[in-house]
């Protein structure tokens, strides 16, 4: 019987297995892995969302600047929640103008990680930057307009576009 227990004892200790410090390490280390992959897989969106938020109020911004170096009313439209475009209202008619870094053959910039609710929306400016609604006069807004923006994905809120009235500023 001895000699059994001693030869179990000597089976043992020669298997090879891994200390706990090992296993550790390693779960550690996937720890960290699985950290970087998943805020890669599923929060990858946020910088794009944030962006493309951006873009839309720096192009009612160009809106307003060409309004405001010209005679003419230009102004931002949102069509469909993903698309807008720039356009120009002179003499009764509305026409489509290229917006800067727009690469799209039609002049329309395509979103992708936002939408706009509420679509369509038009917000344009007179000679002056007041933002207004263009017609046959471009009548001064009496409200500030408020645009919300949400993800495409989820729906849920990335940010509001104001454009106060009289003076057009977009914070």
């Amino acid at each position: 019987m001895r000699r059994v227990n001693h030869r179990i004892r000597q089976l043992l200790r020669r298997q090879g297995g891994f200390t706990f410090i090992e296993i550790i390490s390693v779960l550690l280390i996937l720890g960290v892995i699985s950290y970087f992959v998943a805020t890669r897989l599923f929060l990858d969106d946020a910088p794009t969302q944030r962006g493309e938020f951006e873009l839309l109020k720096n192009h009612l911004r160009y809106a307003q600047s060409r309004a405001m170096n010209s005679e003419d009313v230009w102004g931002i439209k949102w069509g469909t929640s993903k698309r807008c475009w720039l356009f120009k209202w002179a003499d009764g008619v509305d026409t489509v103008k290229r917006l800067p870094g727009v690469e799209s053959s039609d002049g329309v910039l395509e979103v992708t990680s936002i939408q706009v609710s509420g679509t369509p929306i038009v917000i344009a400016f007179d000679a002056f930057g007041t933002p207004c609604s263009p017609g046959a006069t471009c009548s001064a807004l009496t409200t500030s307009r408020s645009i919300s923006v949400q993800s495409a994905a989820g729906g849920s809120a990335v940010g509001t576009i104001t454009v106060t009235k009289n003076t057009g500023f977009i914070p």
